[in-house]
């Protein structure tokens, strides 16, 4: 273990390099005590996971961890595993809420069961109903490499559970690619809300000139 420091070095909480056997391949392990995005910085990841975070669960603030983590110069692969599949659904509509997940990369089934708006007239599914499913960059399923051990629940006294039994992974969005087209279609629809105004008022004007001239 290494603590202490002035920089980065001051959160890792140990450090771990193993060769592998047959190999030549060194798998270098670094873990830090610290908040993601916040406590310090780190290179861009090939990777992002999170284990049963709870992104839906009002006890918890990933906002600024999903920021850092959607920050990055292209789009992060991420994994992230729920204990229900409740849960996962509700965790995938606060990544798509949060613009930290397009909505355009989710099967239909994901959109018609998290029920997020996807267009202006209020469609759930994209543009292209006909799209392929598996050119979709989004899945959410049960999880493979879950364990077996059956927890009771301690919220709900009925309610059993596996600990990570479901799993979801995409790209995570570059937030400030996302808020620039944000921006843009504000300023088109602005832009075509004036045109429509200047339109209206200059037929008004000529209606008006025309009942004027048929006055004797």
């Amino acid at each position: 273990p290494k603590r202490g420091g002035s920089d980065d070095n001051e959160t890792i909480a140990c450090r771990l390099n193993k060769s592998i056997a047959g190999s030549k391949t060194i798998l270098h392990i670094e873990t830090h005590c610290c908040n993601y995005g916040e406590d310090a910085t780190f290179p861009d990841p090939d990777a992002i996971i999170f284990f049963n975070p709870g992104l839906s669960c009002p006890d918890y603030d990933w906002s600024k961890a999903l920021s850092a983590a959607s920050s990055f110069q292209s789009s992060t692969p991420f994994l992230i595993t729920t204990n229900t599949e409740m849960e996962g659904f509700a965790d995938i509509k606060c990544l798509v809420d949060g613009g930290y997940v397009s909505s355009k990369e989710l099967p239909s089934y994901v959109l018609e069961t998290v029920d997020v708006e996807t267009t202006s007239n209020n469609s759930r599914y994209n543009d292209d109903d006909d799209d392929d499913e598996q050119n979709k960059r989004f899945f959410f399923c049960e999880n493979p490499y879950a364990g077996l051990r059956v927890r009771q629940s301690g919220t709900m006294a009925n309610d059993l559970y596996v600990k990570s039994r479901w799993v979801m992974g995409g790209l995570l969005q570059r937030r400030d690619v996302d808020e620039k087209k944000k921006t843009k279609k504000k300023k088109v629809d602005k832009s075509k809300k004036k045109r429509n105004k200047e339109s209206e008022e200059r037929g008004s004007a000529r209606k008006k000139r025309r009942k004027g001239g048929s006055n004797p």
